[in-house]
């Protein structure tokens, strides 16, 4: 099956700083959302990992995440009956 672009893609490797990268627990605290929520938004196509060769921890660029997170924001997920974040979280507010 050939690679789907994700609804919000990386911008190109050359234009990644390492500043704006974030493992899945350092965007999860981030934003705001568990972990679980990172890797939902991987699986369900709205972002993707930036491909780095070698081992270790999956890397995500902070402006997808951003678009990731508004998307979710806009489409309910603030609404505690959905299970969605506290009533009182703003988007870009530390927790």
């Amino acid at each position: 099956m050939p690679p789907t672009t994700p609804k919000f893609p990386n911008p190109p490797l050359d234009e990644i700083r390492p500043g704006t990268l974030l493992t899945v627990a350092q965007a999860a605290a981030h934003f705001g959302v568990q972990p679980g929520t990172i890797r939902q938004w991987a699986h369900r196509g709205k972002i993707t990992h930036i491909p780095l060769p070698g081992k270790g921890p999956r890397l995500y660029h902070l402006r997808p995440l951003a678009q990731a997170e508004r998307d979710a924001w806009e489409n309910g997920a603030d609404r505690a009956k959905r299970g969605g974040r506290h009533p009182d979280f703003k988007p870009g507010t530390t927790p």
